[in-house]
């Protein structure tokens, strides 16, 4: 099996060029064979037309036929005339082998006959009740044309040998910006720590463009490894400090349990504590993922889900919360999509917000989009931290974040779930203090 061998694009501008070059010296060439062609059609038909219309002026006035036709020939030895008055058949000397020769021509093309020894333009007109045949020799003519058109493949072989060079440079100085972005591209290291960009060409506009774009995904690609990189060290993190504190009361057991039984209650509950911490981070690990494929969307009523969402949160938290919902609506969304966007955004406003506060949590529809809208009397949330909040195991106040029971991946969950159905979040400021997100989703049509 043959293989095609890969041609760059200099290579294919340069073949492009060179072939519209050649079909345009094709076209140019075979136009001047059609306009010599014509050209000596015209210059035969006019010399027979001249010599018919002078034939006709002086034959009757003439005293001496033969030498009048010899006269019209003396010019051009291989003209010929011939004249029937239906009296007399006169005809210069070469007239009857010329006749003759045109008569058995091979090639017959309107009034040209083409023989063996010449091209002749034949003509024929009416002369006193007779007949008169008129045979112009059109050689030099043609030899005149072929040796133009020979001189002219020449000089357009010439040219075409001299294009080449200059096709090919201009040819490399059009794709060097895209032969410089081939050449950068190649030298990206996907490994490396900080932004590699490509140069952006200021033309042409098209390699500019795909330029932009490749950096657009490099920054992109750049991000989402760093948020990698950021996970697994927060992952690990978040996994190892209650495996230490596990093992630590293992080797405590093991070390004084016999001598301290009562070390064994303790400890076994502290292990308990953070396994079921360890089990509660990889629950939500795997939801994360989970919410980045398809799930079955259904017909779902919004209401119901968030009155038994906050009914369950109410055990929990020491908090009042406060609904404001239809008494019925539905939207295109699963399930479980739909009670863990809400159970995370009112157990986040919980868990954030002093004992005896109260949260607000409100539903409604417009003819454009379904609302839901949470609000708590917390601390708040700093401006510039507000898009941050959404990042796996992000938490503003770090050094408090111990004291507050969760992973950090909760409104990871409701951002990913918003995305999917093409949502919008906002995050505000409450008054007098506090936080207020608002969740919006298009209405479906």
């Amino acid at each position: 099996m043959s293989t095609r061998h890969s041609i760059t694009a200099a290579g294919q501008l340069t073949r492009f060029f060179l072939t519209l070059f050649i079909a345009i010296l094709l076209v140019v060439n075979l136009l001047f064979i059609v306009n010599a062609s014509n050209l000596i059609y015209r210059y035969a038909d006019d010399q027979a037309d001249e010599v018919i219309e002078t034939i006709e002026k002086d034959w009757a006035s003439s005293a001496n036929r033969e030498k009048l036709l010899e006269a019209y020939v003396a010019r051009q030895d291989d003209d010929a005339i011939e004249i029937d008055d239906h009296q007399q058949k006169y005809q210069t000397h070469k007239a009857h082998k010329i006749f003759k020769r045109t008569s058995k021509a091979a090639v017959k093309i309107k009034n040209l006959r083409i023989t063996r020894h010449g091209i002749y333009y034949l003509r024929q007109g009416k002369l006193d009740g007779g007949r008169i045949k008129v045979a112009i020799n059109v050689d030099d003519l043609v030899q005149l044309t072929g040796w133009l058109l020979g001189l002219t493949i020449i000089i357009n072989f010439v040219v075409i040998i001299l294009s080449i060079p200059l096709i090919r440079h201009l040819a490399h100085r059009w794709t060097k910006p895209l032969t410089a972005l081939s050449q950068q591209t190649n030298k990206i290291n996907p490994q490396s720590n900080q932004l590699q960009v490509l140069t952006v060409p200021e033309q042409p506009r098209e390699v500019q463009t795909v330029a932009q774009s490749f950096n657009d995904l490099l920054e992109r690609q750049f991000k989402a490894l760093q948020r990698e990189k950021e996970f697994i060290a927060n992952a690990s993190h978040e996994l190892k400090t209650p495996l230490a504190g596990i093992l630590g009361h293992v080797n405590l057991i093991k070390r004084h349990g016999d001598d301290h039984p009562e070390l064994i209650a303790k400890s076994l509950g502290y292990i308990d504590q953070e396994a079921h911490r360890m089990q509660r981070l990889v629950s939500e690990l795997l939801l994360l993922e989970g919410h980045q494929g398809q799930k079955l969307v259904t017909s779902t009523d919004l209401p119901s889900i968030v009155k038994a969402e906050v009914n369950s949160l109410r055990g929990s938290y020491q908090r009042h919360f406060m609904t404001d919902l239809p008494a019925q609506l539905t939207y295109q969304i699963s399930h479980g999509d739909w009670q863990s966007l809400v159970h995370n955004l009112v157990d986040n406003a919980a868990k954030y917000s002093p004992a005896g506060s109260t949260i607000g949590i409100s539903l409604r529809a417009t003819p454009k989009e379904v609302i839901l809208r949470v609000a708590d009397q917390g601390k708040g949330i700093a401006e510039e931290n507000r898009a941050k909040i959404f990042e796996r195991f992000y938490r503003e106040d770090e050094s408090h974040a111990s004291q507050i029971p969760g992973s950090g991946i909760g409104l990871s969950i409701v951002k990913m779930i918003i995305d999917k159905y093409h949502g919008q979040i906002t995050v505000q400021a409450n008054q007098p203090q506090g936080t207020v997100v608002t969740v919006s989703f298009p209405v479906q049509k």
